[in-house]
């Protein structure tokens, strides 16, 4: 069964509003760390997604791959909510 990506990154997106904060630019922002610990059993895939979301610039995080624990305090911002 193939993976619905879109809905994915939707998840994604909802689950950055739901536990992140605004930051100085108005965008919802949150680390890494919280986001793997909310998305572990609802993202099949949460590097995946989150790579996705970054092409297409949904997303924005330093770096091209985020790793726990090592990545937990990387900021995850919500560039788009479209």
């Amino acid at each position: 069964m193939p993976l619905d990506t879109d809905h994915e990154v939707q998840i994604l997106k909802d689950t950055i509003k739901e536990n992140g904060s605004t930051n100085s630019d108005g965008k919802y922002s949150v680390s890494y760390g919280i986001l793997f610990d909310k998305t572990q059993n609802t993202l099949e895939a949460l590097n995946g997604t989150l790579r996705k979301a970054k092409r297409g610039k949904i997303v924005s995080f330093a770096g091209e791959l985020l790793m726990m624990p090592k990545d937990k305090e990387v900021e995850v911002v919500l560039e788009s909510d479209d």
